[in-house]
């Protein structure tokens, strides 16, 4: 039976049912009339009069872990590098901006390819501050570094000489240091142990220290910085056990931290808000401090006092998103078997990423 998706006009009419045919498996052109909830006006600004969905590729296992790299400053043109955990590979996808006309066509992205396989069951990625591709490695346990050269190291793999778990997501701060979570998905999923407890870590290259910052979630796994840096924002989904399990007496939530003023050290840990349904995956904030976070419907968006203001509705659970694109304003979104991009009215809080090699200038 073909999929039933909601056709969205204009800001949203709800009520009206639109019959979408299963797309080809990869590049291919046109917008999709997915629903966007409005629950508040905030919303609405994001998201523009005429919201739509692009569909860039599908046909994955499980796409998680996106990350977009422009091909120079201020450029036009760049790479979204995403995993696919299920069948064990890094993708990529070139994008060549939003044309004609400033919009999103099949004129805006490549086919697409594999950047590398095996990828050690690969999951959340980011960049480092040189433009490095740093990636959670759930079946080597660790998180690594791929060079400019292509060559691919372990950055961190164990603590106080333990294996790590199953590292999941990463965040780089401005100030050079790798954050992570390491819960036990991969553990639980791949024949490993698991003995250390369901940390999150600081880890500072400059020196190889690697320190505990957060040690009382069932499983952190999506994780995040406030624009400012103050704030440490880091899901516990809990409430799944391991891969199609859900306890509907397990977290779902995302919790939100202080950071001290030297930047080492969280406290005043409190719930920002909860997910349903389902629970919470990977997350990503604009510049105003408003969340995004991948769900089972989607995508949802918080602003900074934890209110739901919206949802980008997909036909399937959400892992991630990133900002990308020459304003840092289109939202690339990992959602199970496809790659979606939306461009928004709004900024990523990061600066986008220029690929290491690029020009700069």
């Amino acid at each position: 039976m073909k999929p039933l998706l909601f056709l969205c006009l204009g800001l949203l009419l709800p009520g009206i049912l639109h019959a979408v045919e299963d797309p080809p498996k990869y590049a291919i052109q046109g917008k999709y009339s997915l629903p966007f909830e409005i629950y508040d006006p905030a919303f609405s600004k994001i998201i523009g009069e005429k919201p739509g969905m692009t569909l860039l590729a599908n046909g994955f296992g499980f796409a998680e872990g996106p990350v977009y790299f422009s091909r120079k400053e201020g450029s036009d043109e760049g790479f979204l590098i995403f995993t696919d955990m299920v069948n064990d590979n890094i993708n990529m996808i070139e994008w060549y901006g939003a044309k004609p006309f400033n919009k999103i066509s099949n004129l805006s992205w490549s086919s697409t390819a594999q950047f590398r396989w095996p990828a050690s069951r690969a999951i959340g990625q980011t960049s480092d501050l040189s433009g490095n591709l740093l990636t959670c490695e759930m079946a080597s346990r660790r998180v690594s570094i791929t060079a400019r050269d292509g060559s691919v190291k372990t950055l961190v793999g164990s603590y106080k000489g333990t294996p790590l778990n199953s590292p999941n997501d990463v965040v780089v701060k401005s100030d050079g240091t790798v954050w992570f979570t390491d819960p036990t998905y991969g553990s639980l999923k791949y024949p490993q142990e698991a003995n250390l407890p369901c940390n999150v870590y600081r880890f500072d290259p400059k020196t190889n220290d690697l320190t505990v910052i957060i040690s009382d979630l069932v499983m952190p796994n999506g994780i995040a910085f406030s624009p400012d840096e103050k704030l440490l924002y880091v899901i516990d989904s809990g409430a799944s056990m391991a891969a199609f399990t859900y306890h509907e007496d397990g977290p779902h939530d995302i919790h939100v931290y202080d950071i001290s003023s030297n930047g080492k050290t969280v406290s005043n840990g409190r719930v920002f808000a909860t997910v349903a349904p389902g629970f919470p995956d990977g997350m990503r904030l604009d510049v105003n401090g408003n969340l995004y976070v991948g769900a089972l419907d989607g995508i949802q968006v918080f602003n900074p006092a934890g209110k739901l203001i919206g949802k980008m509705l997909l036909p399937r659970q959400t892992a991630n998103m990133c900002f990308g694109g020459k304003d840092n304003n289109i939202l690339f979104i990992t959602s199970s078997d496809a790659v979606w991009a939306v461009r928004l009215n709004t900024k990523g809080a990061k600066p986008v990423p220029v690929l290491p090699g690029g020009d700069k200038s």
